[in-house]
């Protein structure tokens, strides 16, 4: 079949890249355009943008949708993956079969900007991707098909984004194929009761909330892993110090939360329930790299002694 194929990240560079070496022809790609980045700000493409070039493909990466469907009426669908961009009505029905989007969640739970970041924060024991017909209302189409991924107390939004990735490209080369072959099936209609929202967090929201549990923090840690990285700050009077959590994990003990309880080899904060040990984390002074706990901990000590205490965000929300 003739498709165009719509995203922008590396979630979605996956499925692209698995489509080129599909039985299918890929006439046109749309990807937003590229964003300063680095030291000098210098505008950088995206995953899909820079995978396009490099294959010779057709790229456009228009800051909005008014009059692409020219460019999208010869195809036969346009497969959508975390384009970022919502589709007008004029733009879903000018392929022949419409357009498909790979979600990552099991629809109808976690619609929205960020599925995976919210079934980690939910504790979900799994998620997965949904292939669905795209409609006007977001992420309420019908399904095609979907496949699950379990979840495990390692899960990072990191790791389980590459791999929905590629379960998502497994599952939209099957849609295409039925389709190609005239048994696609007509998609099922999602259950409105059963729908869950996962909407983009800011990135104020990484901020670590040391009265929560120790179990949630850890899910907070490993939600944010991938995006942009949980973090908390040690105020002091020459300079606030951020603290990034790469790392954690959960171990026995108790105090106030945010409040350092020991620190060897690594530093052990406490929790609302419970207590977390920092594994690795990235501060900004120093070269300001990811380090051990236990390197933090000899590098800049006086950060480190009992009683010291992070702060947590409803503190900081007038800094």
């Amino acid at each position: 079949m003739n498709i165009g194929f719509a995203g922008t990240p590396a979630f979605a560079a996956t499925i692209l890249d698995a489509l080129l070496a599909s039985t299918h022809d890929v006439r046109v790609v749309l990807t937003q355009p590229g964003r300063p980045a680095g030291r000098g700000r210098k505008i950088r493409p995206g995953p899909v943008e820079a995978l396009s070039v490099d294959r010779g493909l057709v790229v456009h990466s228009p800051t909005n949708l008014r009059g692409v469907e020219s460019i999208l009426e010869p195809l036969d669908v346009l497969v959508v993956a975390a384009y970022g961009l919502l589709l007008p009505k004029s733009v879903l029905a000018a392929p022949r079969l419409g357009c498909m989007n790979v979600h990552a969640s099991l629809l109808p739970r976690w619609r929205g900007a960020s599925p995976i970041e919210h079934a980690i924060l939910h504790g979900d024991k799994t998620t997965g991707v949904s292939i669905m017909q795209i409609i006007s209302r977001l992420d309420a189409g019908p399904v095609y098909q979907q496949a699950s991924l379990p979840l495990s107390a390692m899960s990072t939004t990191l790791s389980v984004t590459k791999q929905l990735s590629q379960l998502g490209a497994v599952e939209v080369g099957r849609t295409l194929d039925k389709a190609a072959a005239g048994k696609l099936e007509k998609p099922r209609p999602q259950v409105e009761a059963q729908a869950t929202y996962a909407p983009r967090l800011s990135a104020g929201a990484a901020q670590i909330d040391w009265r929560a549990s120790a179990q949630q923090i850890d899910r907070h840690v490993r939600a944010f892993r991938g995006r942009g990285m949980a973090f908390t700050i040690l105020q002091r009077p020459a300079q606030n110090v951020r603290v990034r959590v790469h790392e954690a994990a959960i171990v026995n003990g108790a105090g106030a939360p945010g409040q350092v309880l020991t620190a060897n080899p690594y530093p052990v904060i406490g929790c609302g329930v419970g207590a977390l040990a920092l594994q690795i984390v990235q501060l900004n002074i120093g070269k300001g790299r990811p380090m051990s706990g236990a390197d933090a901990v000899n590098g800049y000590a006086d950060m480190w002694h009992p009683g010291i205490r992070f702060e947590n965000p409803l503190v900081l929300e007038n800094a």
